[in-house]
């Protein structure tokens, strides 16, 4: 991509200030509500470009840890993972699991929710 093109985070960044700071302030009712719906959508699409492949890539490594195996495809990790808990192979008392879910949700919320763990959005 040329140097001069912003990237995608950066773009969708501009389009949700420009919205919240232009656009929002003129509105009310629900074209407003609508408004602030978008804008929540183009910070969430910045957070997924910046943290997404990070905790994607985070999680594959704790599966395939936990799980004990060397699949690369996190659709399948994720498969196996749920399939041990409800057999039972794998309980909430084992620590590595307990570690996993925490650390899974942590990212997932500093994607979807920041002001959950502190961070913001």
């Amino acid at each position: 991509m040329p140097a001069f093109v912003p990237s995608a985070a950066t773009l969708l960044q501009a389009a949700a200030t420009d919205l919240e700071r232009e656009v929002l302030p003129v509105l009310s009712g629900f074209p407003r509500f609508r408004t602030r719906v978008i804008v929540n959508m183009l910070r969430l699409l910045t957070r997924e470009l910046a943290l997404g492949a990070a905790a994607d890539a985070a999680e594959q490594a704790r599966l395939q840890a936990l799980l004990d195996t060397d699949s690369e495809d996190l659709t399948q990790l994720r498969a196996q993972l749920a399939q041990r808990i409800e057999a039972g192979t794998l309980t909430l008392d084992d620590e590595a699991l307990l570690r996993h879910l925490r650390e899974t949700l942590r990212d997932a919320l500093a994607i979807d929710n920041p002001g959950w763990t502190g961070g913001r959005g």
